[in-house]
């Protein structure tokens, strides 16, 4: 797939070196395009850097990886996102693990859609430290993934994505529900690191039938 990622830090930087591994094509766009131009170099042929423009043209999917305090500029930067497919990476954690930075109505995925008008907006809430990416394995069972969307296509494409990781996909339904997974990320914080558990922890939905 042709993956464009809006932002440079731990998450989006560590998901497209393992898109890139695994033979997506990466575009990492920064409002510095040297700075995301020296990360594509770090990873690979199979990525580039340049501009949020520059992004969001090259890629059927992109990536919302920056702190939700400069999501809505960033959006505003990318240009026409019309016919886009956006991952919302967003978690509305305030600063020093002081809580919530929004009320979950509406969510931040909704909030995302409203800004990026035309967009296919998927909410993907990350219950797993970055550093952990590369390791979804705990004994037996695979580390879940939550997403949420109202467009089945959409959520299929980044279900793929989320499986090339190694994670197990929870589709959770409609965007409405963001407002129900949103808090689990929340959580994850909470017990990582105020309740003193560490990164190295996730959440998982157990089934006693095969999904479908």
């Amino acid at each position: 797939m042709k993956i464009g990622i809006i932002g440079t830090g731990r998450l989006g930087s560590a998901l497209g070196k393992m898109w890139a591994e695994k033979g997506h094509s990466i575009v990492f766009g920064s409002r510095d395009p040297d700075k995301a131009k020296k990360l594509a170099t770090s990873i690979g042929s199979n990525a580039s850097g340049g501009t949020y423009e520059e992004t969001v043209k090259f890629g059927d999917i992109i990536i919302l990886a920056v702190p939700w305090s400069g999501a809505k500029e960033s959006i505003k930067i990318a240009g026409d996102l019309s016919g886009k497919i956006i991952v919302d990476s967003t978690t509305t954690a305030a600063p020093h693990l002081g809580g919530a930075l929004i009320s979950v109505t509406p969510s931040a995925a909704e909030k995302v859609a409203k800004w990026a008008e035309g967009a296919d907006v998927v909410k993907v809430v990350h219950t797993i430290g970055v550093d952990s990416l590369n390791k979804l394995q705990f004994g037996t069972q695979q580390a879940s993934l939550f997403i949420c969307g109202d467009n089945l296509e959409a959520k299929s494409k980044v279900k793929k994505l989320g499986v090339d990781l190694g994670f197990d996909v929870i589709d959770a339904g409609s965007l409405k529900n963001a407002r129900l997974i949103e808090p689990l990320a929340m959580l994850w914080i909470d017990l990582a690191y105020n309740q003193g558990m560490g990164t190295d922890i996730a959440f998982k939905l157990l089934r006693r039938r095969k999904a479908r």
